[in-house]
């Protein structure tokens, strides 16, 4: 995996951006972010994603996720990258659907299907987005794409172009199969 940015210790519990669906989501924001957005990463883990965006040009990055071991990770990482001052780390329990302002321009969330699909995840993703932005869902399976638009069908228009797969590639045997975003 070619780094782009400073990455947390290979011994936290989260990723460095090696794995193929934060690869595909970093693709994806390297081409939603034109500048001045404000991100939400929703399932942040390291805050890979919201460094990104951040070293892409958005002016504001919401890093979220349950895990407060998470959050102290994507804290160290975001100061790496020297984009901490641009960047808000919550808890999952403080984002509320609509509780945003400003909402998001776009919304990444790297998260397996079953957490996506859940209602209260479904709400807290959409009703987080500004109208017209962008949400891009990650961390499946290619088979599992049809309960993703069954469940955010009414949120969202799908823009199936935008769709992509990924292998491990070289190296990446723990990530065993194909995933998707």
């Amino acid at each position: 995996c070619e780094e782009t940015f400073a990455s947390p210790s290979p011994s936290a519990r989260w990723g460095t951006g090696c794995h193929p669906t934060t690869r595909l989501c970093l693709e994806w924001l390297s081409d939603a972010i034109q500048g001045g957005e404000h991100v939400l990463d929703f399932g942040c883990g390291s805050g890979v994603l919201a460094a990104g965006a951040l070293a892409l040009g958005a002016s504001k990055a919401t890093a979220v996720d349950v895990d407060a071991e998470a959050l102290v990770v994507a804290a160290a990482n975001l100061e790496l990258n020297g984009v901490e001052q641009r960047a808000e780390l919550l808890h999952v329990r403080e984002v509320v659907p609509g509780g945003l302002v400003p909402p998001a321009d776009v919304v990444v969330a790297n998260i397996l299907v079953g957490q996506l699909v859940r209602p209260s995840m479904v709400c807290s993703l959409c009703a987080n987005l500004a109208p017209g932005g962008l949400l891009c869902l990650s961390g499946v399976r290619p088979h599992e794409i049809g309960s993703l638009k069954e469940a955010y069908g009414t949120w969202v228009e799908w823009e199936d172009w935008m769709y992509a797969e990924a292998d491990p590639g070289v190296g990446g045997e723990a990530y065993w199969g194909t995933w998707a975003r």
